[in-house]
């Protein structure tokens, strides 16, 4: 059965809202801070405590279990893995006006030239999950805003472009999917930048994706390093170039507080 079951529903009215859900909550003495106008997320515990631990910010009640306020233009926050959850976060930060998301994450290595530690900015991603298929209709490709991709690879001179593999079911990597991939020249698998991308696309919120590997799939058998001092390192180095972005504030406007 294709995904979604009703065909052509991009278009259709949908029953409930973000912003009915916000006025929800705020009915019942729940209301959501307004969060800054862009918001880097990242799935990874260790990168997010570092920054609360870092730098002045102060902690706004609201999606993904609220967001750091570094200033009235950046926050932070922290998303559980996968693809629902990043479209549920990219509907209600574009509800309290957010207009740019970046995520930084990790990712496994396909491409045979990556190595722990190294940096890719998501070029395109394939549509291997479920949700971007109920915002947009069947494509394989979702890309990141093109302004903002340009404005990463500016900052982040050092870093690979190319595209990535976004899958739901990352026990189901097969070899066969990943020597496939490979010869396509994807370089990477994740699990959100292509719901990232189209949800974002589909509500006007500018998203890009970088990744550091953290794990790598191109040899005999699969070798996880997400504890690695490199991972780490590459993770803050990302996060404090994409801080220092002044484009990334400046656009578009949108939240404060």
């Amino acid at each position: 059965m294709p995904v979604p079951n009703t065909p052509d529903k991009h278009a259709g009215r949908p029953y409930v809202t973000p912003h009915r859900l916000l006025a929800y909550r705020a009915e019942h003495g729940r209301a959501v801070g307004a969060p800054p106008a862009a918001v880097i997320v990242s799935w990874q515990r260790e990168l997010v405590n570092r920054v609360r631990s870092a730098r002045r910010c102060r902690e706004i009640t609201g999606p993904a279990g609220g967001v750091l306020a570094l200033s009235p233009k950046l926050g932070v926050a922290r998303l559980p893995i996968g693809a629902p959850v990043a479209a549920i976060m990219l509907e209600e930060l574009a509800a309290l006006g957010v207009r740019t998301v970046v995520g930084i994450g990790t990712a496994g290595a396909i491409g045979t030239s990556l190595a722990v530690g190294d940096v890719v900015i998501c070029s395109q991603a394939l549509r291997d999950e479920g949700t971007s298929h109920h915002y947009a209709p069947d494509g394989q490709w979702a890309h990141p805003h093109p302004d903002l991709f340009d404005m990463l690879r500016a900052a982040i001179p050092g870093a690979r472009t190319g595209p990535t593999w976004t899958t739901d079911a990352p026990y189901r990597e097969t070899e066969e999917e990943i020597l496939a991939y490979q010869a396509e020249g994807v370089l990477t698998v994740d699990m959100e930048a292509s719901a990232m991308f189209t949800v974002g696309d589909f509500l006007g919120v500018r998203t890009a994706s970088v990744f550091c590997i953290s794990d790598v799939l191109h040899g005999p058998e699969w070798l996880p390093h997400f504890h690695s001092d490199r991972v780490d390192a590459a993770l803050w180095e990302v996060f404090e170039r994409i801080e220092a972005m002044p484009d990334l504030v400046d656009w578009g406007g949108g939240g404060g507080d």
